[in-house]
């Protein structure tokens, strides 16, 4: 979402040769961006709080650091979010009272305050199916329904991870002297078949595009959406892969303000995009209501699921790790070479039993800690 702030906030008329000054001048220490929501349910409360600084034909972001970030309710309830990173305020659990409405409070370093407009709880329906096709790569589909008619307006973002193993093993390491230099070849680790924690590896990304759906011009509150695609003989198919897709119940305004911040970032720069102040959310600046604030939070609760999918439920995925190894003899001369290669198994051994020659490849088709973590995730089977 940081980036979809950011990008928004451009200050339009690149193209031009006549300078347009823009009607919303921007304040010195920038436009303050609020992205989060106060999650009702079971998980965590992220905001997270930036600075957007508009130039002539550009932006920067920072993050806003050190603020007092709480929930408020008008039952004078208060639940503080601590700063857990820069610019990030969480809590892992509320308790909330779903007859009481909610509000975000804010006050940055220099005295200033916010506060969001309250809102009541909004209940998110569970999610029904997360489904896939394979026209060619896959499709995933996000499958929804209120059977009382009663959310209309959803977004959802997704989280994929997968495993995936090395091309090769690897036995082998480069001797080095005191200074690091390159002084032969030698068995990595004298009572292991291979090294697994090189061979074996997981990685998680996230989406970061606005995934949002509205069932509001149906007669049944129900949805049926492409959410993700992963094309044709990824390597994230190659071994296990698992997405996992949380969903949001929104109110119409807040639908319609992510709709025009969707739009507002998908537009090239001209005099006619959206400017700051129609960006302006549910968030107002305590001593002067007119201040741009770019963002909207409301409260609701958060419903996940997680789907698998093994290589063999495709067809014809097609999965070739490009990876190839060189036959190199256990010279001096050959091992510095070739040192631009990481070693992986004894190719042949030499009369006396010593390596005669090994194989090589290229480090990211031997050590895959290189794009990815050794460390399997908790939810993997």
């Amino acid at each position: 979402m940081k980036k979809l702030f950011y990008s928004c906030l451009v200050l339009l008329g690149m193209g031009c040769k006549q300078r347009f000054e823009p009607p919303v001048t921007a304040p010195v220490n920038g436009y303050l961006v609020v992205d989060g929501f106060i999650n009702s349910g079971n998980g965590t409360t992220t905001i997270r709080l930036s600075r957007a600084i508009a130039l002539a034909d550009s932006a920067r972001m920072k993050n806003e650091a050190n603020a007092v970030v709480r929930v408020e309710g008008e039952d004078n309830s208060m639940f503080p979010l601590p700063q857990t990173s820069i610019g990030i305020y969480s809590t892992p659990q509320l308790s909330l009272n779903s007859n009481v409405k909610y509000r975000l409070y804010i006050k940055t370093t220099d005295g200033k305050e916010y506060t969001s407009a309250y809102s009541g709880i909004i209940r998110t329906p569970p999610i029904d199916n997360i489904r896939w096709e394979q026209p060619d790569g896959v499709q995933f589909y996000i499958n929804t329904h209120d059977p009382q008619n009663n959310t209309r307006y959803y977004r959802w973002e997704w989280e994929e991870t997968w495993e995936f193993h090395s091309a090769f093993t690897t036995t082998l390491n480069y001797k080095r002297n005191g200074s690091g230099e390159i002084i032969g070849i030698d068995y990595r680790y004298p009572n292991m078949m291979h090294d697994t924690m090189n061979y074996v590896c997981w990685r998680t990304e996230a989406s970061t595009n606005l995934l949002m759906g509205s069932s509001a011009k149906l007669v049944r509150d129900s949805i049926d959406l492409p959410i993700h695609s992963i094309p044709r003989r990824s390597q994230k198919i190659s071994q296990l892969y698992s997405i996992k897709v949380k969903q949001y119940a929104l109110s119409k305004a807040g639908y319609e303000f992510l709709q025009r911040m969707k739009k507002n970032t998908e537009q090239t720069g001209t005099l006619f995009d959206a400017q700051p102040s129609e960006l302006m959310g549910n968030i107002h600046a305590k001593s002067d209501p007119n201040e741009v604030v770019v963002g909207f939070v409301e409260v609701s609760d958060m419903q996940e699921k997680r789907i698998f999918i093994r290589p063999n439920e495709l067809t014809n995925w097609g999965y070739i790790q490009p990876c190839i190894e060189t036959k190199i003899p256990n010279v001096l001369d050959s091992i510095k070479s070739y040192s631009y290669l990481t070693p992986t198994n004894v190719a042949e051994l030499a009369p006396s039993g010593g390596i005669a020659f090994y194989f090589a490849s290229d480090a990211t088709c031997v050590i895959c800690t290189l794009t990815g973590v050794h460390q399997k995730p908790s939810f993997w089977p």
